[in-house]
């Protein structure tokens, strides 16, 4: 899924296995201003796939920015259980998808203001990148009031 992605928004693509190929990752992508970093779902729950997760993030000696990926389809214990695991690895900002698979959105707004948290972006579909929303007041008060009509 991630090479097709990788096609469509015309982006180079790495897959790595260990430390050591991420450190070849970063240096070959060096001139780049973003380098993405997917984890493919590891569960969250089993301590050694978190742990593996932080050797990574704290290997590179440049400047990162960490995002927490979220699913608004899970359960709002669950988006809190998993924030509470990553959060040692010094999440930044969440982005939450599946916008158009539920009808619930508290989960939003319930993270965002008890862990500080700012959401950075929305996914309400699968058309990359056209389906990819920042939210601002007015997206979160309509989604929050269940006025939002774009979904």
């Amino acid at each position: 899924q991630l090479k097709t992605y990788a096609k469509i928004l015309d982006v180079p693509l790495e897959v790595i296995y260990s430390v050591e190929d991420y450190e070849n990752a970063l240096q070959k992508f060096v001139n780049y201003d973003r380098i993405f970093v997917d984890t493919a779902g590891r569960n969250f729950r089993q301590e050694h796939f978190v742990s593996e997760l932080k050797q990574l993030i704290t290997t590179p000696k440049v400047p990162t920015q960490t995002f927490l990926v979220l699913a608004l389809t899970a359960k709002a214990k669950d988006i809190f259980d998993i924030y509470a695991q990553f959060k040692p690895l010094g999440i930044e900002q969440v982005i939450f998808t599946k916008l158009d698979e539920t009808e619930t959105y508290g989960s939003l707004l319930n993270l965002a203001v008890k862990e500080k948290i700012e959401i950075s972006y929305i996914t309400n579909g699968q058309n990359v990148p056209d389906d990819l929303l920042i939210p601002n007041e007015k997206i979160l008060s309509d989604l929050l009031l269940r006025r939002y009509q774009n979904v």
